[in-house]
Formats: structure tokens, C-alpha cells, sequence
């Protein structure tokens, strides 16, 4: 077998951009993952508002609230009013989603810490400088900033490998010679 039919590697190149080497698929593969992130902390962030409301303005205020509840449709009830038992579900499944995302991208984006690190002070810093509650900094602003760190992580990392087609190759590459 000579070299160059041995793997994609050594098959001549053709000019233009390679989607596959760009980092663009990985992008797409994981976009289902940090939509069900998202979703999960948009219920996390609804059950918490509105616990620090109820807390806020008392007994009447809740009774407002159930009655407008009555008159919404369930559906948007269903996310916008979430229940406990949604609310722990939704936590498990986020908590799920972000470490698997972090435990698949870790050797992929070395830089991956220092993202996650800088995006979730910062939304720790916001929810201080607002005043927010301990609770809606923990269950409402931190939750959001993972997902913003997570879409940030892709994007960075897809950029970086569409501005420079080697390091993908370079690594490629240095797999296939331990390889054989």
C-alpha cells in the first residue's frame, strides 16, 4: 500500500474550504445538547423569579398568580410556571448536558475552562452589581452564562480552526505517525 492512499490525510487536497476539518460539524452535532441547556435554564430561571416573588409581595401576590394561571394556555404554563418537580428535572438534565459537553470538548478546547471561568464571574458579577438574590444569581444568571460559555467554547474553537486550517491537520497528523 503506498502512502497516500492510507488514510484522508495524505489524499492531495483540493483548494476551498474543508467544512469537515473546520470544527463547523462538531458545532452542529453539539447544537442539540446546549438547546436542551438552554431550555433547562430558562425553567430554572422562571421557577426562581418567581419563588423570590412570592417571597417578595407575600400571599395576595400568589393568589394573582394562580389565578392567572388559570387563564393562560398549559402550555406555556407548562415552562413559564414550572413546578418543583420540573424545576428539579430541569437542574438534573442541565447538570447532565454541561458535563457531558465538558467532559467530550475538554481535549478539543484546552481553553475551555478559562471561557467557562471568565463568562460565569461575569454573570456572577452582574447579578451582585443588580442586587439580585443569592437564588437568582445561582438557579437564574449562572445557569444562562454556561450556556453563553458553552456556545462561546464552539464558536471560539470553530473560528480558530476555519482561521488556521493546520491545526487540525498538524494533529492529524501526529496521530497517524503514532499510528504507524
Amino acid at each position: 500500500m503506498r502512502p497516500q492512499e492510507c488514510c484522508a490525510i495524505h489524499q492531495p487536497q483540493t483548494s476551498g474550504l474543508d467544512i469537515k476539518s473546520s470544527g463547523c460539524w462538531s458545532g452542529v452535532a453539539e447544537a442539540p445538547e446546549i438547546l436542551i441547556a438552554i431550555l433547562c435554564s430558562i425553567v430554572t430561571w422562571e421557577f426562581t423569579v418567581q419563588n423570590d416573588l412570592g417571597r417578595k409581595y407575600g400571599a395576595l401576590q400568589e393568589q394573582q398568580q394562580e389565578y392567572h394561571l388559570t387563564l393562560e394556555e398549559p402550555t406555556r404554563a407548562f415552562l413559564f410556571h414550572p413546578s418543583p418537580g420540573l424545576m428539579l428535572g430541569s437542574c438534573l438534565v442541565f447538570g447532565c448536558c454541561v458535563s457531558s459537553f465538558a467532559q467530550r470538548r475538554q481535549s478539543q478546547d484546552p481553553l475551555q475552562f478559562v471561557v467557562f471561568l471568565v463568562v460565569l464571574g461575569a454573570a456572577a458579577l452582574v447579578g451582585y452589581g443588580l442586587q439580585a438574590s443569592t437564588n437568582l444569581i445561582l438557579l437564574g444568571y449562572l445557569p444562562s452564562a454556561t450556556c453563553a460559555a458553552m456556545t462561546i467554547s464552539i464558536s471560539g474553537h470553530g473560528l480558530y480552526r476555519l482561521s488556521n486550517p493546520q491545526a487540525e491537520n498538524g494533529a492529524d497528523e501526529e496521530k497517524a505517525q503514532l499510528l504507524g
